[in-house]
């Protein structure tokens, strides 16, 4: 029985919890006052903990009697016992009165109250910040009116097709390599139409790196590298990386042995705390020495050339340009 019900358990908790939480967040934009969706979370599923030994239903926060409450002034938790009392004693004694009143005044009293509380406006906000993410809310909006009663695959839809954009979005990460530009600061070379320099490339990598990016990340550096005969370091800007699983680890360990035996060292730039801890987990310092770890990527521009040494003569364009008033002054 546990196995039949888990399903359909997981569904109406989901649904509980997403009615109760759209609108709380309603309540408090228009209240001004603080969320806390964890604290939603637990008090949901207390109350369905305490529900189930009584044989009640499924507890959650009633979106319509809440509209409907909020509607009617109220400012505090105590008017849902008032609205408690109510319920009870019309249940107890004032059913006869009420037992011919037609469902669609009831039905009125409810849209009246909830239709205030479907925003139009967001969908169209999202749809012009990220096109997908609107066209996901209309799917599931549309689904939901579909397949009703059976609002539950329309979530599951919602949530996979949500689940599904984000891995879109973070296998190809914005992947750039760096140069420098005269105002002095290191800016993406394609972009700003800079040229690179041939004995040192200067990545920059924004997003997590994990099972679904790390190919990317390795075959963009080795395509780049492809390009330049000369090439004696490579710097991973890592700032952007905020979390590394187990295949970006193994990524980075290819990339720097491949590196390695071309004769091409690998550094790593301005590496978070977070990736730098999970690197020493793993005794990464087998392909990558602690002093192959830089503070700034200006440091670690500074460190590959020094240890070219002779071996370069002229100019770079990851070294700081002299502007022409600065060549004036000195």
């Amino acid at each position: 029985m546990i196995v039949d019900l888990s399903v359909a358990a997981v569904f109406i908790s989901l649904i509980g919890f997403m009615e109760a939480i759209s609108i709380a967040k309603a309540m408090a934009s228009q209240t001004r006052q603080r969320l806390d969706p964890n604290q939603e979370l637990i008090g949901q599923g207390l109350s369905n903990m305490a529900a189930g030994l009584f044989q009640a239903y499924p507890v959650s926060g009633s979106f319509s009697r809440s509209a409907v409450n909020f509607s009617a002034g109220a400012k505090t938790g105590f008017s849902m016992l008032v609205t408690g009392a109510v319920v009870a004693a019309t249940l107890l004694f004032l059913t006869p009165l009420l037992y011919h009143l037609p469902q669609a005044t009831l039905a009125a009293v409810i849209i009246m109250a909830v239709i205030n509380l479907v925003k139009i406006e967001p969908i169209k906000h999202a749809i012009k910040v990220q096109p997908m993410d609107g066209a996901v809310a209309i799917v599931t909006f549309a689904m939901t009116l579909v397949i009703a009663p059976h609002v539950e695959w329309a979530i599951a839809t919602g949530v996979l097709l949500s689940l599904v954009l984000y891995l879109y979005r973070t296998m190809r990460p914005r992947f750039a390599e760096l140069s420098m530009h005269d105002d002095g600061s290191l800016h993406d070379a394609h972009a700003h139409g800079l040229a690179t320099c041939s004995y040192v490339s200067l990545f920059r990598f924004d997003g997590s790196l994990y099972f679904a990016n790390a190919g990317y990340l390795e075959n963009r550096v080795l395509q780049s590298i492809a390009e330049k005969p000369n090439l004696k370091f490579v710097i991973l800007d890592a700032e952007g990386i905020n979390q590394i699983d187990a295949t970006g680890e193994e990524i980075l360990h290819s990339i720097a042995e491949r590196l390695h035996a071309i004769g091409i060292d690998f550094l790593v730039a301005r590496a978070k705390k977070q990736l730098v801890d999970a690197l020493e987990r793993v005794h990464a310092e087998v392909y990558l020495p602690p002093e192959h770890y830089f503070r700034t990527s200006r440091d670690a521009v500074k460190y590959a050339f020094e240890q070219i040494g002779d071996e370069f003569t002229g100019e770079s364009p990851l070294l700081v340009p002299i502007r022409a008033d600065q060549a004036a002054r000195t």
